[in-house]
C-alpha cells in the first residue's frame, strides 16, 4: 500500500471515531474517471432496475381484436357471457317512468310508451345496443328506419332526417361487420369538424342524425375503441384454465396404480381386462385382494393440499376489478333488493345509473321526438299537429331497494329530522316534502298540475261561394267595359 493511500485510510479511521460524516462520503473522483450512480432503484442481485430487467422488456401488444374472435370467447365463456351482457341487462331492465303536459287530457305519455313497447321494442334493441361496445372494439349501431314523404333512397340517406316524418317504421342494431364510423379528414384539433365522423352501412354513407354509434373508450389516433371483453381476456383465459385444471384434477383423484409381477408377462389386453375389473370393485368402501409382491396405491394431487380456493378467489377478484363488476353479480346473481353495508353492489348500480344518464337518455329522448313528430301517428293526430305544445319528461327507475329493515330504519332517522327540523323553525313541511325522494316525481312535474293545454284541431277556412266569385268578377270588368263605351261616344 502506497504512503498517500495509507495515510488516508488512518485520517478516515480518526474522522470515524470523533463521529464526523465526512468519512462516509466516499473518495472523490478524478475528472474524466467513470462512475456508477447509486441513487436510483437498481438490485444488482437480481437485476432488478437493470438491462436484465425482465420487466422492463415487457412492451403493451396492441392487436386488432376481430369481430368473429370477439364472438368466439363469447360462447365459449360463460363469465364472458355475464361480463357483457349484466350491465345492458340491468340498465333496461326497470325501464322507464314517462310522462307529458297533456296526460291529463290526452294521455300522451300512455300513447308513447305504447309504440316504444309494443311497435318498436325500444327496451330490447336498446339492450342490444349497449352490449355491443362492451364485446367489439369499434362498438355497435342503431339505425332509425323512417318512412318519409321522400322515398329513403342512398341519396336521402346520406342527408339529415328531416324534422317531419310520416312514421318511425323500425330500429336496427348492427355490429361492425355491417357498419364503419370513420373520422373525418379534418386533423385541426381547435375546428368545429374535430372528431366527427363520417358512417358507412354496407358501402352506403349514412347520416349521422340517422344512426347511433355506442364505443367504449375510442382513441381517434389508433382509429379503434378497446372493448370490455378485450380488457377482461387475460383474466377470462386464467379463469378458463384454473377450471380446467381442476377438472383434471378431479378426474386424477380416483386414479389408483397397481403393481404386480404379472405386469410383465400378461399381453396388454389381459392387463386391460384385469384394470376393467378392478376398477368396477374398488370404491370408497371396496376391499382387494393382493397376492405376495403385488401393491395398490393412490396417487396424490394439489387438491389434496388444498389452497385451491385462494388461488380461484385471486382470478375471480381480478376478474370482477377488470370488469368493475361485483363477484356476487359476475355469478350471475340478480340483486335488486340489497342491504346498506353491500357497497360493492352499490358502487356497481351507481355505474350502470351513470351509462343510462350518459349513453341511453339521448337516445330515447330522439325517439320520442320521432314519435311525437310523426304525421301518420296517434300522437300527432290527438294534439292536432300542435307538437310545439307537448313538453315530456322521464326518470329511470331506481334499479335496487334496500331490503325492508334497512329501509325502515332509514325512513325513521328521516322522519325523526324533519320534525326536529320542522320544529325549530329551520324549514317548512313543504320544503321537508321536497327533499324527500319518494316525492321527487310530483315536485318535478309540479308545475304541469292543473295545466291546460288547447290542442284541438285547427278549424278548416270555409269555403268560397261561387256566385259572390261570379259577382266579383263582374264588378272587376264593369267598369273597363263602361269605360271603352264613354270613350266611343263623340
Amino acid at each position: 500500500m502506497s504512503r498517500r493511500k495509507h495515510n488516508r485510510q488512518k485520517a478516515i479511521q480518526k474522522a470515524a471515531a470523533r463521529g464526523d460524516s465526512a468519512a462516509q462520503r466516499p473518495a472523490p473522483v478524478k475528472p474524466g474517471n467513470l462512475q456508477r450512480r447509486m441513487d436510483s432503484i437498481y438490485e444488482a442481485g437480481s437485476g432488478r432496475g437493470g438491462s436484465g430487467d425482465r420487466l422492463t422488456s415487457m412492451q403493451p401488444a396492441g392487436y386488432i381484436f376481430a369481430p368473429s374472435t370477439a364472438r368466439l370467447w363469447y360462447q365459449a365463456n360463460g363469465f364472458a357471457q355475464n361480463i357483457i351482457d349484466a350491465p345492458a341487462d340491468d340498465a333496461t331492465r326497470k325501464w322507464i317512468n314517462l310522462r307529458t303536459n297533456a296526460d291529463a287530457e290526452l294521455n300522451i305519455s300512455r300513447l308513447l310508451m305504447n309504440r316504444m313497447e309494443d311497435d318498436l321494442a325500444v327496451r330490447e334493441r336498446l339492450r342490444e345496443l349497449l352490449r355491443m361496445p362492451r364485446m367489439y372494439d369499434q362498438g355497435g349501431f342503431m339505425f332509425y328506419g323512417i318512412e318519409a314523404e321522400l322515398p329513403q333512397t342512398p341519396d336521402q340517406l346520406s342527408q339529415p332526417m328531416p324534422g317531419m316524418i310520416r312514421r318511425l317504421e323500425w330500429l336496427n342494431v348492427f355490429g361492425p361487420d355491417y357498419a364503419q364510423a370513420m373520422p373525418n379528414n379534418n386533423y385541426d384539433p381547435v375546428s368545429r369538424q374535430w372528431h366527427r365522423f363520417n358512417y358507412y352501412v354496407q358501402g352506403r354513407t349514412v347520416h349521422h342524425s340517422r344512426v347511433e354509434w355506442l364505443v367504449n373508450n375510442y382513441m381517434r389516433e389508433e382509429g379503434t375503441g378497446v372493448s370490455t371483453l378485450k380488457t377482461i381476456l387475460d383474466a377470462i383465459k386464467g379463469q378458463d384454465t384454473a377450471l380446467w385444471s381442476v377438472t383434471h384434477m378431479l378426474f386424477e383423484m380416483s386414479v389408483k396404480v397397481f403393481s404386480s409381477p404379472s405386469v410383465d408377462n400378461d399381453s396388454p389386453a389381459k392387463i386391460a381386462e384385469f384394470l376393467e375389473h378392478m376398477k368396477a370393485v374398488v370404491s370408497a368402501i371396496g376391499a382387494v385382494a393382493l397376492g405376495q409382491g403385488e401393491g395398490l396405491s393412490r396417487i396424490g394431487t394439489a387438491a389434496d393440499r388444498g389452497g385451491l380456493k385462494e388461488a380461484f378467489d385471486f382470478l375471480f377478484e381480478n376478474l370482477a376489478g377488470l370488469a368493475k363488476m361485483p363477484k356476487s353479480r359476475l355469478m350471475g346473481q340478480s340483486q335488486g333488493v340489497i342491504t346498506a353495508g353491500q357497497f360493492d353492489m352499490i358502487g356497481y348500480f351507481n355505474s350502470v345509473e351513470e351509462l343510462q344518464e350518459n349513453k341511453l337518455r339521448k337516445i330515447i329522448n330522439k325517439i320520442i321526438r320521432l314519435l311525437v313528430h310523426e304525421t301518420t301517428g296517434e300522437v300527432y293526430q290527438k294534439l292536432g299537429g300542435k307538437v310545439e305544445r307537448l313538453d315530456w319528461e322521464f326518470d329511470f327507475k331506481p334499479l335496487w331497494t334496500l331490503d325492508p329493515a334497512a329501509q325502515a330504519d332509514v325512513d325513521l332517522k328521516r322522519a325523526q329530522r324533519d320534525q326536529i327540523d320542522i320544529t325549530s323553525g329551520v324549514i317548512s313541511p313543504p320544503e321537508a316534502r321536497r327533499r324527500r325522494p319518494e316525492y321527487k316525481d310530483l315536485e318535478d312535474f309540479s308545475t304541469w298540475e292543473g295545466q291546460s293545454l288547447d290542442f284541438t284541431p285547427p278549424e278548416p277556412p270555409p269555403l268560397a261561394d261561387p256566385n259572390a266569385a261570379a259577382a266579383n268578377a263582374v264588378n272587376l270588368t264593369a267598369p273597363a267595359a263602361s269605360t271603352a263605351t264613354l270613350a266611343a261616344t263623340p
